[in-house]
């Protein structure tokens, strides 16, 4: 006596398992498009001290630190499917997320990046080399 087993073959790694999870074509170009959007904002802030001023980067930092976990919960949540995965894998992800966020920001931070420092030569070009700044016979004399 045989017996027919219906094996649907979703998976060419694992045969047998069906995933009728993840979204549709349609949802994947319109978050495509979002993050498309996003990323235009977030080169339009290079040029926001020529459209709105010098002190426009008070408000582009935190914007873009913004923009940045709003891209990153797109497209993990989205492309990388933690929408459908287990909730352990979705806070494992966050929590990272979290953790780059504190690293960005205390590296901002030690770099004094929230107040202006007074040094007025801090985006200055190096001085030309000229001769008289060159040392003759080296860097020991």
């Amino acid at each position: 006596m045989s017996t027919t087993i219906d094996v649907d073959d979703d998976s060419p790694a694992h045969p047998g398992e069906h995933h009728d999870h993840g979204p549709s074509d349609g949802t994947y170009f319109k978050v495509f498009w979002v993050l498309v959007a996003i990323t235009a904002l977030e080169v339009s802030t290079y040029f926001w001290d020529v459209w709105f001023g010098e002190s426009s980067w008070n408000l582009a930092v935190p914007l873009l630190l913004i923009l940045m976990v709003v891209k990153f919960v797109l497209i993990a949540s989205v492309f990388m499917h933690l929408r459908f995965d287990s909730k352990l894998l979705t806070r494992i992800f966050y929590f990272g997320l979290g953790l780059a966020c504190i690293v960005y920001v205390a590296a901002l931070s030690v770099m004094n990046i929230w107040t202006d420092n007074g040094n007025p030569w801090f985006n200055d070009p190096p001085p030309a080399v000229t001769p008289t700044t060159v040392v003759e016979g080296g860097a020991g004399g």
